[in-house]
Order: C-alpha cells, then sequence, then structure tokens
C-alpha cells in the first residue's frame, strides 16, 4: 500500500513536471528519478539501445543452372523450424545481385538460398562480416524435406503514455504488424496490421521512410483503393490531412495510416456520434469492454522515383509511430532508434535531450510468431532478483535484457502462454 501511494504521488508529480515543459519549467533529473521508481525495473542499463533487430548486406553471383530467384533466409529450410524469408530477388544464371535485409541481431548466420525452375533450394550460410556470396561451395545441409518458409513480419509494439511511465508496461496499447515485399525496383509494397488496442483513449498512427525524402517518393497508393476504416462523418483530430502521403517536418517521407485506431477496428458510432472505445484483441473473451475483433489490414505500395530504391529499404529505416494526445499537446512515440523525431508535430518546446532518460515507450520485435501481453500484464520486470512478467524465463527475460542490454537478447521467443494473447 504504502509502495502504490508512493507511485501516485511520484506519478502526480511527474505529470506536473512534464506538463510544466512549455513553460520551460521542466526537470529532467527530477523525472528521470521518478521513472526511475516507476518502471518495472530495479535497474536499467544506461546505454541501452532497446534494439533487437540489425541490418545485413550481401552482393550474390545466382551461379546455378536454372535458377529463378535468390532468397534470403533466417534459417535453413532443410533443418530449421520457423524459418523466416527475409527478402527474395528474380534473377537469372549468373546474374549478380545486391541485397540487403534485416536480421534479429541474436543471428549468427544468414542463410541464402538459389532456386531454381523445380522449387529446388541450393543454400550457403553466411557470416556477418562476408559480402561476396557465391554457390560453388555449399557448407550447410542440401538434402532432406524443405519445411514451411514463412513471410518476415515485426512487430511494433507501443505504450501510449509517453512522456509519462505506463501504467502496466505492457507494449500493447498499440500493438502493429509490418511486413514488406520487393515488387520492383521501384516498388515496395509495406503491409500493415493493426493488431491489437489495450487503450480506450484515441490513438492515431502514420509510418516514416527514414532517409527518404517527400521528394524521392513518386507515389504511395493503397493496395485495392482500401484504407483503414473509420465511421463516416468522424472527424479527424491527430492526422487531420486526408493524403496518403504526407511530408514530415524534415522532409522526410510519411505513410498516413490511421487518426483512430478505433474505429479501424469497428467504425460504428453511439447516438452522439462517439466512437466506442474498446479494447481490441487483448483478452480471450468478449467481457469487461475486451472485444476479439479480426485485425484490419492494409498494404501500402511505395513507388520511387529512382530506379533501385525499392531494394534498399530495410525495417531499420521503417519508423511507424503512433500519436497521442498529452496535456493538450499531440506527442508522438517512436521506436527507440527515432525517439526524438518530430516528425508531424513538435513537442519537445526545442530541448529534446531532456526525455533521453534511456526508456523507450516502444519495441521493435524481429518475429512472426511474437505473442504480446495480454491485458494488465507486464511485458516483464526484474526487481530484487526476482522476475515477473510475460517473459519472465531466467536467461531469456525481458527484465534481464532491461537490466543489461547484452543479455537475454532472445527474450522474446519465450513467453510465459498464460500471459500473452
Amino acid at each position: 500500500m504504502k509502495q502504490t501511494l508512493r507511485l501516485l504521488v511520484c506519478m502526480t508529480t511527474l505529470t506536473l513536471i512534464l506538463g510544466a515543459c512549455k513553460k520551460e519549467m521542466f526537470d529532467s533529473d527530477t523525472a528521470k528519478k521518478i521513472m526511475d521508481l516507476s518502471f518495472h525495473n530495479d535497474t536499467v542499463d544506461k546505454y541501452h539501445d532497446w534494439t533487437l533487430i540489425s541490418d545485413w548486406n550481401v552482393r550474390v553471383k545466382a551461379n546455378v543452372e536454372g535458377v529463378r530467384s535468390i532468397k534470403l533466409l533466417s534459417g535453413n529450410p532443410y533443418t530449421d523450424e520457423k524459418v523466416e524469408q527475409v527478402g527474395v530477388r528474380e534473377v537469372r544464371q549468373d546474374d549478380v545481385v545486391e541485397m540487403s535485409c534485416s536480421l534479429p541481431v541474436i543471428a549468427d548466420s544468414l542463410y541464402i538460398a538459389a532456386v531454381d525452375d523445380k522449387e529446388h533450394y541450393y543454400v550457403v550460410a553466411v557470416g556477418p562480416q562476408q559480402y561476396d556470396v557465391d554457390f560453388s561451395k555449399l557448407n550447410t545441409v542440401n538434402q532432406g524435406t524443405l519445411k514451411d518458409v514463412g513471410h518476415q513480419e515485426v512487430f511494433y509494439c507501443f505504450c501510449s503514455s509517453y512522456p509519462e511511465p505506463s501504467e502496466t508496461w505492457g507494449f500493447n496499447d498499440c500493438v502493429l504488424r509490418i511486413s514488406t515485399e520487393l515488387r520492383s525496383s521501384r516498388t515496395l509494397r509495406i503491409t500493415v496490421t493493426l493488431q491489437a488496442v489495450a487503450t480506450v483513449t484515441q490513438i492515431a498512427a502514420a509510418l516514416r521512410l527514414d532517409g527518404v525524402s517527400y521528394n524521392q517518393v513518386e507515389k504511395i497508393e493503397p493496395v485495392g483503393g482500401s484504407n483503414f476504416k473509420r465511421a463516416e462523418k468522424l472527424a479527424r483530430n491527430f492526422i487531420k490531412d486526408e493524403d496518403v502521403l504526407l511530408k514530415g517536418q524534415d522532409g522526410s517521407a510519411v505513410i498516413n495510416m490511421f487518426d483512430d485506431a478505433h474505429a479501424a477496428f469497428y467504425n460504428k458510432t453511439n447516438s452522439q456520434g462517439m466512437i466506442f472505445r474498446y479494447r481490441y484483441n487483448v483478452k480471450h473473451s468478449n467481457t469487461g469492454g475486451c472485444y476479439e475483433f479480426t485485425s484490419p489490414s492494409i498494404s501500402y505500395d511505395v513507388t520511387f522515383k529512382n530506379e533501385g530504391m525499392a531494394n534498399t529499404i530495410t525495417y531499420t529505416a521503417l519508423d511507424p509511430f503512433i500519436l497521442v494526445n498529452y496535456a493538450g499537446t499531440i506527442w508522438e512515440i517512436h521506436k527507440y532508434r527515432y525517439k526524438f523525431k518530430e516528425t508531424l508535430y513538435s513537442y519537445y518546446s526545442g530541448q529534446p535531450l531532456a526525455y533521453n532518460n534511456g526508456f523507450t515507450w516502444a519495441l521493435e520485435i524481429p518475429y512472426s510468431w511474437f505473442r504480446y501481453p495480454l491485458t494488465d500484464n507486464s511485458m516483464g520486470s526484474y526487481k530484487k532478483g526476482a522476475l515477473y512478467g510475460a517473459y519472465q524465463t531466467f536467461d531469456h527475460s525481458f527484465g534481464e535484457w532491461g537490466a543489461d542490454r547484452n543479455k537475454a537478447r532472445d527474450w522474446y521467443l519465450y513467453p510465459n502462454t498464460s500471459m500473452v494473447y
């Protein structure tokens, strides 16, 4: 009870501190102390980058008779379960292609397959420092029955309380699942699935393409002309522009995804014209204001002006972010790499580094089979030597990773199945 009261006092204090930032009264030291107290860890690695993904680049010579494509894979499809295709290019024999992909930071090998017209896979494995690759010598298992290969998807999980601490640190207030597909050297298809919403306050979302200027994009078209639905005549409050392609404040290209996550799930309104604000896909029952709905999904074809540009876009360049209302101002919540990007709004009052407290409100998780926490559960915590939360397996827990960025980097593979969706 004393700890709860202490936290309540601290949260109130932090609200006052942060609410005063427009008046240049923000006290970053005090805010950091309160964040330390409220976070679900005793300690957090002060050098943490909260990154689980890294880029690989290779140049591949397709020296296989009858080859039709080169596929980049997260594992060996002859021996490994749950292999993901992380890149693909159509080729002809002896073509040389440069390819880029994103892999989990725990990966020590990239598997490259030359696939012929009979769908036979010729597989080589390479380490992170090997750039030039061919199939003169196959250095891994190349026989047996091919296992199913899934398409790479990355989860983006958000706490919507920024800049305040989260009540649960469940990273499920908004859950996005994103995949990419190279359609041509100029066109990249980005598919966004709104997987879950665990908050009852409005959330909007957009996707910034880091390193891509607005002027480098010819067009962005939702596939089939569809979009995340919303109630007819529902006013846009956060992203007021209807255009799909937006220009960020830094000149970057931005995809306008949705202005209201709840309307994307259920677009009917009450008698006052207000959208119903339930929690979606964070509980296995339709009770207590929680409902299970089919997750809406939209694909966007991004066409660049320059030939070959679509080949260079990896997940590290994708910056999906949510927008929330905090103290009457619209704030953006980005993954940690881009935490201080003010893309559509300005809200740091010229002092973004005052919020450089080492904490993140967004996670990028490179695993198609990831299971996010059920409502009211934390992603994980590590206090007084004990582990808690949805990912609490010793040596493979979220809390240990939070305490040391070099430990338990595979935590997302070890869910407590009773606490995840």
